[in-house]
Order: structure tokens, then sequence, then C-alpha cells
């Protein structure tokens, strides 16, 4: 029997979304410091969709509450009080601990397009010079809340439902024959279940969608869901399009300016464990190797120095320092530490290691290894570099290579038989590590020792995930 919204809004509205770990402790950090930095605690809290929308959600349901609807986090948070703030960083349900396996990217994912989208509607707004600009934020942040709160409820539908769609179905058409709702719909009903603010629900573009202020939303919400899987699809090039109509501007000048806000919100978010489709606008062809050491490498989408961070605006904000738990112990081990459990956690990838070149630079030695018990464990693996081989040539400049079945017959042979004994021969994937133009070591992953290949999703990701630790580092 198909379900109707109410259905839906009935269940799903008792749910609370949760909120990412990294926001939690960084939230925690702040309220504990002698003086509380409010712009600070503010920006924090309005990165994550979640602890956003709990903030809303209190402001609402104040005996008192404002007589203006208020949806930004920073005018909320002074009007709720630290009490309330700290009380939700303490009892908030973390991301990290609820969701495991494919929901939880299914929800990582959909926080990060929630991110840019707000990015995205607001640097629009400000280009129109709306005066609404900053309310736009939120309500871009909160426009997915229908697919966010099922990734919660119904990780198996969304599951299915996320399979169809990525085989090419239209997105409306699955979600109303799997739901009987569009996700609109839903995030719109919820909307209004959650007492939140009117441009919150306006915003879903259910009616006066060709108003400027949904508008402004919906192509935000549009070109964060598009990007995040290509900049040259097709869709992601109309979505430019309609942008360049909306603006009355080129489509090459709409194009800049989205590749600006995602460099921007790549830099404001990048202590987050969400994917950013930024790195994908900075790579660099890859230049000619030796032929006696020719291998089919792909290039990681690594800025040079030239290239390594963005002009700054001048209203725009410093980037944020790292949390204060980021900084206790050692910080390049807890970087590169979380980056394993990311590729474990987020790309189901069985093993992960680091390993590091030795200070003489003529072995690579693992040093840091995330893996289930009953794998065979990475946590011995040597291997010589001294003489030529595939890892050795990966070390000589920031490179990534995943074999496959299609290369195996060329790459296997360049592996020397003590390493073969330890990784996976139907398929990794690996990536060097350059800081300041040196070698520090590779990543390397696989799905386990006698397990499957890894996939080219798994290996986009997994460059993904080196090229954050890379930028966090340098």
């Amino acid at each position: 029997m198909t379900r109707t919204v109410q259905d839906w809004v009935s269940q799903l509205s008792t749910q609370t979304l949760p909120v990412m770990r990294r926001t939690l402790t960084h939230v925690r950090d702040l309220l504990n410091q002698s003086s509380v930095n409010h712009t600070r605690l503010s920006e924090v809290i309005a990165r994550d969709p979640g602890f956003s929308l709990t903030i809303i959600q209190k402001l609402s349901s104040l005996p008192n509450p404002p007589r203006e609807a208020i949806s930004r986090v920073s005018l909320a948070i002074p009007l709720l009080g630290m009490g309330i703030v700290d009380q939700a960083s303490r009892t908030l349900p973390c991301l990290e601990d609820r969701l495991q396996g494919p929901p939880r990217r299914g929800l990582i994912d959909c926080y990060s397009r929630a991110v840019h989208a707000a990015h995205y509607a607001q640097g629009i707004a400000e280009w129109r010079r709306a005066p609404e600009s900053k309310d736009l934020y939120t309500a871009a942040l909160l426009h997915d809340l229908g697919e966010m709160a099922l990734w919660c409820a119904e990780p198996d539908t969304m599951l299915s439902l996320h399979r169809r769609i990525q085989g090419g179905d239209d997105r409306e058409n699955v979600a109303r024959e799997l739901l009987g709702t569009t996700f609109e719909e839903l995030s719109a009903h919820l909307s209004h279940a959650w007492r939140l603010p009117a441009a919150i629900e306006e915003a879903q573009g259910l009616s006066n969608s060709y108003q400027p202020t949904p508008l402004t939303v919906m192509l935000a919400s549009a070109l964060a869901r598009e990007s995040s899987l290509g900049w040259n699809r097709p869709e992601t090039l109309e979505s430019l399009e309609l942008l360049a109509e909306f603006l009355e501007i080129p489509e090459d000048r709409a194009s800049a300016m989205i590749h600006r806000l995602a460099a921007e919100t790549a830099r404001d978010i990048s202590i987050l464990p969400i994917p950013l489709p930024a790195f994908h606008l900075l790579s660099l062809p890859l230049a000619s190797a030796e032929p006696e050491e020719s291998v089919e490498v792909v290039q990681p989408n690594v800025p040079t120095e030239e290239h390594q961070k963005p002009a700054q605006s001048k209203t725009e904000p410093p980037a944020p320092p790292p949390p204060a738990a980021a900084q206790r112990g050692n910080p390049l081990q807890e970087l590169i530490n979380e980056a394993l459990h990311r590729m474990e956690d987020d790309l189901g990838l069985s093993r992960a290691m680091f390993a590091m070149l030795t200070p003489d630079k003529v072995a690579l030695k693992a040093r840091l290894v995330i893996e289930s018990e009953h794998q065979l464990s990475l946590k011995s693996f040597m291997l010589n570099i001294d003489k030529p081989s595939l890892f050795s040539i990966l070390m000589k400049k920031p490179q990534a290579v995943s074999l496959n079945r299609n290369n195996a017959d060329k790459y296997l042979p360049m592996i020397p038989p003590s390493a073969r004994e330890q990784i996976n021969t139907s398929g990794f994937v690996a990536m060097s590590i350059f800081i300041k133009n040196k070698p520090v070591g590779l990543f390397y992953a696989d799905n386990g020792l006698s397990g499957p290949g890894v996939t080219r999703h798994q290996f986009e990701n997994f460059k993904v995930i080196c090229q954050g630790i890379t930028k966090s580092i340098g």
C-alpha cells in the first residue's frame, strides 16, 4: 500500500537529525573556553544541518517566540542562550554513531550538498544584492530535510531509491513510486510540522516557484546536487545555464561564480568529514613519465603551490582554525587516522593504511592501519623502494593508482613478491602524499586480502579524502 505524505510526516517528524561528530566536538570546545566567541560558535553550528535544525526548532518552540521569523543561527543563539546550546551539544545524536556503511555515506553526501547549497544560495543572493541574502543560507541548508530524515529513519528504502536514481531513473518519478510523494513535498510538510520559518517551506518551490527567493534556493540546491556528481555532466551544465538565465549574465560568468563559491566553501568546511566537489576543479594534467617507468597513474586533483588557495574576498572571514580537539596530541597523526576511518566507514573499504617513508628514504613502512580483526593485517607492511617498482614510481610525484583486472597484467609484475603477499592482487588503490614538494608516504586501501576489487566510485572518493588531508597538512 502506497504511503501518503501525511503518513511519512507522522513518522519522520518525531525524529532528530544527527550531528556530525566534528561539529559536536568543536561546539563543546568553544563552550568550554573562558569567553565564548558567539560569532565562531554560530559559524560552526551553521555548517551542520542537524545542529542548525535543532536551533531553529527550539527558537520556534519558545513560550514567547520572536514576532518576526528568524532563520539565521547567528540571530537565534543569543535569543536561546548558551544553556540550550550546551544541552544540545550533549544530547543530540552523533551521525557517525547512529549510521554505518552506505546509509552513513548517504547522509554525509546529503549534508555536503546542503552546506554547498547554502553557500551557493547566499552567494547568488549577494550577487543580486537581495536584502534577504543571509536568510537564504538556512533555507538552502535545510532544503532537503525530507531526504535527510529518510536516511535516518528508512535507510533501506533510501538505498533502493538511491540505486534507482544512480541507474538513470528520474528522481521525482522514483520518489513517487517508492514513497508516494516527492522529496520537495515531504520537506515542505516537515518544515510545517516542525514550525520552521515560512521562508524555509516556501523555498521548496511548491508554490511561487518563479519568485526570486525560492528560485534562488532551488537553483542552489540543484547546482549542489549535480556538481557533487561531476562538473561536466549535462545536468550540471544545464543548471549553470539556468543560473545564467536567472542572473542575466553569460554562462561562463555564471560558471566562474559557482566555481569560486565551491572553492570558498571547500576552504570553509575543510575540517568536516564530507565530500568537497571543489577538488575536482583543481585537476592538473599529468606530466609524462619516463619511458622505463611508464604507468597509467591518475594525477590527483591536488593544486600546485600557485593554485593551492583560492583568492580570498575582502568581505570573507578568514579560514577557520582547527578545533581545539585537533590541536591536542599529534595533529598529523589525528588527521591521518581520521582519513583512514573515512576510507573504512564512508567508502566501505576493509583495510586502509598510511605507510610512511623511513628517515633514510629507502623504504615505506606501515605507520597507521585501520582494518577489521578477521583481515590479514597490514601492520607489518614494509617495502624497500630503492629499486624500481610501482610504489617507488608513486613516490616520485603526487599521483594515485588503482589496480584492477584491466591493468593487473601490467602492474603486478612491477610489485615485489614480498609486497604481493600482503596486498590484494585483485585490486587496490594507493596515492602518494607530498608536503612542500617532498614525499612523506602513501595511503593504501583495499577490500581485504581476498576480497573484490575496488570500484571506480571508491577510487574517486579515496582520492578526494587523500587530497583533503594533503590540503590540511599543507
